[in-house]
């Protein structure tokens, strides 16, 4: 499907929903930011933590972004993505956070994680998915299908 099918709004949405996605492969790929994230996932999960995020890296490196399809995480490239795409790519998000809410808590200045029975207490960075899964749900309904 092209991007000829959209409306306006719909093609705005499928490009700010690509410029995030590109800035989260980013940060996904951000030595700095990997370095971090092993240390946290580290503390919470050991060994196991430590591979997850450097497999996510890995995938970000070539460009893979996540989708979720038919009860099963998948992974495709970015410049793969088409605007039919975008459900699978907004259940995963919606999955990833739902997730997250299991193990987070957040008073919106600190986030308090805790996994098997371990804790970790740090600077809350914010959803900025939020917005996008929040006009999504106002897009969805009207959203073109195969």
């Amino acid at each position: 499907m092209s991007k000829g099918c959209l409306s306006e709004e719909q093609r705005r949405y499928f490009e700010e929903l690509l410029a995030y996605l590109h800035d989260e492969l980013k940060a996904r790929k951000d030595p700095e930011a990997t370095e971090q994230r092993v240390r946290m996932f580290a503390s919470l999960a050991g060994e196991a933590g430590i591979a997850q995020v450097l497999e996510d890296k890995r995938l970000a490196e070539e460009g893979l972004v996540y989708l979720f399809e038919e009860g099963k995480r998948l992974t495709k490239h970015i410049d793969q993505l088409y605007p039919l795409d975008v459900p699978a790519v907004l259940a995963e998000m919606e999955r990833t956070t739902a997730l997250s809410a299991e193990f987070i808590e957040s008073d919106g200045a600190v986030y308090v994680i805790e996994y098997a029975g371990r804790k970790l207490v740090t600077s809350d960075p914010g959803d900025p998915s939020a917005l996008l899964r929040a006009r999504w749900r106002e897009l969805k309904g009207g959203w073109p299908r195969l």
